[in-house]
Parts: structure tokens; C-alpha cells; sequence
């Protein structure tokens, strides 16, 4: 009769192999045996995990937090770096701007010193201009000088030789005064 409920217990249903419909229900109690062989094969599931998939799970964690260490001790290298360049741009560009201001100076000291010997080389090339002209005048001078003295002098003569040939009288001569003192005129 049993059968008979066991039978009439199982429908069959389309889908599902014929071995797991025909499983004894009494599949989930629970046994000594049960509770044992579950144990065994939790153990060996955590032996095989651990060995197969935990071991190398925690080596590449610890890879990766070394990786990360690294990384982070990198950057931390790198910025100490970047700061010590930085520094040291702003010293050499310190120092730049020193020699920089140190070669205009000294080039304005340079440039002012030959402005002013330009300026001395052209004052004295003046006066010695200058002295050459008034030079050149006072010869000038001299020549008209004598050339008027001795156009006077002829004038002179002309006028004593006119006077000596001829008989002159007072009235004569004022008039060839003021006559040679027009012609005679410095």
C-alpha cells in the first residue's frame, strides 16, 4: 500500500528527468551520516578554496597593496622632486635676474662712459675747429689789412704824386682831403 502512495504520491512532470521524480522523499531528513558527509565535504571545499582560489586572491591583494604602496611612495617621491625643481627654477631664475640686472648696469656704465668720451672727442675736435677757423680769420684779417694798406698807400701815393705836379692851392687841398678820405675808407 505504500507503494500504491508512493506511486500515486510522484506525478510526473514534464521537464524534469525521471530519476529526480522518482527521488525517496525522505531525501531531507536529517542523518548521522548526513551531517558527517556535509562536514567532510565543507572541509574539503575550504582545503580546495583556500588552496585554489583564497591563496591567490590574498597574493594579488597583497600585490596590489604593494603596487598601491608604491604608487603612492612614487607620488610621494615625485612631489618632493617637483618641489625641489621648483626651487631650484626660482633660484636660477633669481639669480638670472641678478646677472641680468648686474649686465644692464654695467652696460649703462659702459654706455654713459662712451657718451661721454664721445661727447669730450667732440668738444675737442670743436675747439680744435674753432682755434683752425679763428686761425684762418686772423690770416684772412691780416691779408685784407695789408691788401686796404696797401690800396691806401697807393691811393696816398697817387694823390701826394697828383699833388706834386700840380700847384695846389688851400682850398685845393681840403677838397683833395675830403676827396681821398671818401675813396679811403677802413
Amino acid at each position: 500500500m505504500q507503494e500504491a502512495l508512493t506511486n500515486d504520491a510522484v506525478r510526473v512532470i514534464p521537464g524534469i528527468p525521471q530519476v529526480i521524480q522518482h527521488l525517496p522523499t525522505n531525501a531531507l531528513d536529517v542523518s548521522d551520516k548526513m551531517v558527517v558527509l556535509t562536514w567532510v565535504v565543507f572541509a574539503v571545499a575550504a582545503v580546495c578554496l583556500s588552496k585554489l582560489v583564497w591563496k591567490p586572491i590574498l597574493r594579488a591583494v597583497e600585490k596590489r597593496e604593494r603596487e598601491i604602496d608604491d604608487a603612492l611612495q612614487g607620488a610621494a617621491n615625485a612631489r618632493q622632486e617637483i618641489s625641489e625643481a621648483e626651487a631650484a627654477k626660482r633660484q636660477v631664475l633669481h639669480q638670472t635676474e641678478r646677472d641680468a640686472r648686474m649686465m644692464t648696469e654695467a652696460a649703462t656704465r659702459q654706455a654713459a662712459a662712451i657718451v661721454a668720451k664721445a661727447d669730450a672727442d667732440a668738444h675737442e675736435v670743436a675747439q680744435q675747429r674753432i682755434r683752425e677757423a679763428e686761425r684762418v680769420i686772423q690770416g684772412e684779417y691780416r691779408k685784407a689789412f695789408e691788401a686796404v694798406r696797401f690800396r691806401a698807400s697807393e691811393n696816398i701815393s697817387n694823390i701826394v704824386e697828383r699833388l706834386i705836379r700840380q700847384n695846389i692851392t688851400e682850398e685845393q687841398k681840403r677838397a683833395y682831403h675830403e676827396e681821398m678820405l671818401r675813396e679811403i675808407k677802413l
